[in-house]
């Protein structure tokens, strides 16, 4: 199961003009879909099929660049017009497994959507509009880190915190609107778009690059190694709803075995160094009842998992909060007493809307 089990799997791009159901996300993982045509370039680019986050990624060694860009090429559910298609929000897990400059890791990742004027074959009149995220891209640590940035179609106007194309012409309203509504490509790119970089050789990786519809799940934040030398991720499946049957299970796996945890969440999202890992939730924080994650009986293994219904707490009034249209930014603690200092492990988190 990969980090987010999607809600909504679709693929044409047809369907991205349709993918209108609330609390959808839609997940290219390279282990069961490889759609978006996602290419780092270069002449080493292969999907290994072991070593992502989990099972298969998009790796591309020895590139020489300035900043590697993560990029669609060709139409899919990533293009395409987001207004109509109620986009709230992409993501991605990138890892770097070698840089020449380790300090080059000191620089943003930037989320960029591009508008080719129907001429993909010119650059010279595409316009784009970027977000650059207060997150750092990720350093040369062994660690796989989970990116999300807020794409808010429905807006009109340029939404806080979004830039635009500084060569162009024209307002920054009328910018936003042409390329919100006619997405031609997506690029995830390391560091400010704007700026210029010293070439040098990047071995990079990307999984799980998400595109989510009306308040869809996306995941963020970095997950803590813990004690038996595995990374825990955080899953999400299911629609998150005040109405819905269906269960809505966040769920966390390669968790050390036979060791108790919860799922806690809050109103909005940091990524602040906590406890060995990192606080990905804001207060006023809310925890779920405590669980057991089970596995081998040895308990010093990352066979445990956690998981939580997170439609059965909203439908039983537990926190009045949760309302339709209500933000929810969440992550599971568990105990690690092996763990140096703290003895505790975090992982990564999840970001979504509450549904009618």
């Amino acid at each position: 199961m990969k980090l987010i089990a999607c809600a909504l799997i679709v693929s044409s791009l047809s369907a991205l003009s349709s993918a209108q159901q609330c609390g959808g996300t839609h997940t290219t993982d390279f282990s069961s879909s490889f759609d978006g045509g996602w290419t780092w370039g270069g002449p080493s680019q292969s999907t290994p099929t072991s070593g992502g986050f989990p099972g298969a990624y998009l790796r591309t060694a020895g590139i020489d660049t300035f900043a590697p860009q993560l990029r669609t090429s060709g139409a899919s559910i990533f293009t395409g017009d987001y207004r109509a298609a109620r986009v709230t929000a992409l993501g991605v897990d990138l890892r770097s497994f070698a840089i020449d400059f380790p300090s080059s890791c000191q620089r943003p990742l930037s989320l960029v959507l591009t508008n080719d004027n129907g001429t993909p074959g010119n650059f010279a009149d595409d316009t784009f509009v970027y977000f650059v995220s207060p997150d750092d891209i990720p350093c040369v640590d062994g660690l796989w880190r989970s990116y999300s940035v807020a794409v808010p179609s429905q807006s009109s106007t340029l939404p806080a915190g979004w830039s635009v194309d500084p060569n162009s012409t024209s307002s920054p309203a009328q910018v936003w609107n042409r390329v919100i509504t006619d997405v031609s490509s997506v690029t995830w790119f390391y560091g400010d778009p704007t700026f210029f970089f010293i070439f040098q050789m990047w071995t990079v990786g990307a999984d799980n690059l998400a595109i989510a519809f009306d308040g869809g799940a996306t995941t963020y934040c970095t997950s803590q190694r813990n004690s038996a030398s595995c990374q825990p991720r955080i899953l999400a499946a299911g629609t998150p709803s005040v109405s819905a049957p269906a269960p809505f299970l966040v769920t966390c796996a390669d968790v050390v075995s036979q060791k108790s945890g919860l799922f806690f969440y809050g109103p909005g999202r940091q990524s602040a160094p906590f406890g060995g890992g990192f606080m990905c939730a804001t207060l006023p924080l809310r925890r779920t009842p405590a669980q057991f994650s089970g596995g081998s009986s040895t308990g010093a293994d990352c066979s445990g998992a956690f998981s939580f219904d997170l439609n059965a707490w909203i439908q039983s009034g537990a926190d009045p909060a949760l309302q339709p249209g209500a933000a929810l930014f969440g992550q599971f603690w568990s105990r690690d007493p092996a763990a140096a200092a703290t003895n505790i492990n975090l992982s990564n988190a999840v970001a979504l809307s509450v549904c009618n």
